[in-house]
């Protein structure tokens, strides 16, 4: 054995008990460096090579105990306020599936046992999230243009071949229909993120290539009616955009360009379907502020369990309820621009910031559809509405943003073989 590969068991033996991964490529260059000292102090002194080395690792001391320190000071950190808030309006959630299964007039939702089915989808999201907490979302950063030419594919199929719900085209697979339109731009956040993370909008081509790689995704959007996807996707691409330092000149013109064809179809929606409906009309303005109509639910309302759920908690539970529901959902997007603020790594800030943008999006268009002051455009409240595919996405999203949450003072990734390779 060669007398450095003392060194290498020492270090892999520490590893064994430092179970948070993040932190060894830096604690290995640490302890080599310091091993190295000690060597070169003990060789110094008129001790052999071999001598000098077993001596340095005296002084280091017994690697278990020192793992088991090493594993108590880099415990991968939770981003808790995160954590509880995603629980705390999840549970919130639940509790209206509840009530609209067993404690309203709805006998379709009933029937659909809205509650034991969220309760399924809500346990599955909280795996899912705890899951990619553990997953090193940098990498995702390889497969970013994959991720975006795949989408591309996707929804193209989904416009051409796609089966048409609700004016909104499904992709069918076989076994399910998928509302592809729906996942669109949580996909995008990934893939933009990673491709523009290092983009030089400066350069005049790449400028001029960066927008035309925004733009495809959300004209081919446009064609499928899907307003919200829409412009979800414009202001995660406007928020990107000015994350990676494009000029406001840039961001500004990207923005008009982007929005002409969505405005134009809100327009027509708009003429189409009533802007406001019978339960935001005038059932709003009878809630109580503590709820005292709690077991007064009114039957006459579709979407009530998805579109309409906000209106559905100030009406049954009260306004007071609905603030405490909206304050969750704000407390959550305000934690995440806070948390993107502190991110190192050029990818991870890109990402949350994206991530930050479609609950943001999504949390003000369903606001504005409850209060009505916008057509129905499928949106749900983040957490609460319910919806398999919604919930599973809006989970998983949290999951990612704990995962960067975890490597935010992460500037690097290190090969524990070769080196300190940049990202």
């Amino acid at each position: 054995m060669g007398l450095e590969a003392k060194f290498e068991m020492y270090i892999r033996d520490l590893f064994k008990r430092i179970k948070n991964k993040d932190v060894h490529a830096h604690i290995k260059l640490e302890i080599y460096d310091h091993l190295h000292t000690l060597k070169e102090e003990a060789m110094s002194t008129g001790l052999s090579e071999e001598e000098a080395i077993e001596q340095a690792l005296a002084r280091m001391g017994d690697a278990g105990v020192l793992g088991k320190q090493l594993n108590k000071t880099h415990k991968a950190p939770m981003d808790m306020k995160t954590l509880l808030s995603v629980l705390t309006a999840s549970l919130f959630g639940l509790l209206i599936m509840y009530y609209l299964q067993f404690h309203s007039a709805f006998t379709e939702l009933q029937e659909m046992k809205v509650f034991n089915k969220s309760l399924v989808f809500y346990l599955l999201g909280v795996v899912l999230m705890l899951s990619l907490f553990m997953f090193d979302y940098r990498r995702l950063l390889k497969y970013s243009k994959h991720l975006y030419a795949a989408t591309i594919l996707i929804l193209l199929l989904t416009v051409l071949i796609g089966v048409r719900v609700d004016d909104v085209p499904f992709l069918d697979v076989g076994f399910a229909s998928i509302n592809f339109t729906e996942i669109t731009p949580f996909l995008l956040v990934i893939a933009i993120s990673g491709i523009f993370h290092s983009w030089d909008w400066h350069d005049k081509q790449k400028s001029w290539f960066g927008v035309a790689l925004m733009l495809i995704p959300i004209f081919i959007l446009s064609t499928t009616g899907a307003f919200a996807a829409t412009t979800i996707s414009i202001i995660v691409s406007v928020a990107i955009m000015h994350t990676s330092r494009s000029s406001l000149k840039q961001t500004i013109t990207f923005a008009v360009a982007a929005s002409i064809w969505p405005i134009w179809n809100l327009l027509a929606l708009s003429q189409r379907y009533s802007m406001v409906s019978p339960y935001t009309d005038h059932k709003i303005g009878e809630a109580y502020f503590i709820g005292s109509t709690l077991q007064v639910t009114p039957s006459f309302i579709s979407e009530v369990h998805t579109d309409l759920i906000l209106a559905y908690i100030i009406y049954s539970f009260g306004w007071l309820s609905a603030i405490m529901a909206l304050a969750l959902v704000i407390f959550f997007i305000c934690r995440i621009l806070i948390t993107a603020k502190n991110v190192n790594h050029p990818y991870g800030k890109l990402l949350i910031t994206g991530l930050a943008a479609v609950f943001s999006a999504q949390f003000i268009l369903s606001i504005l559809t409850n209060l009505g002051l916008s057509p129905l455009t499928g949106v749900s409240v983040p957490f609460m509405s319910y919806g398999g595919s919604h919930l599973l996405l809006e989970m998983i999203s949290a999951g990612l943003i704990l995962s960067v949450y975890r490597r935010r003072k992460t500037k690097e990734t290190v090969s524990l073989t070769h080196g300190p390779q940049s990202t």
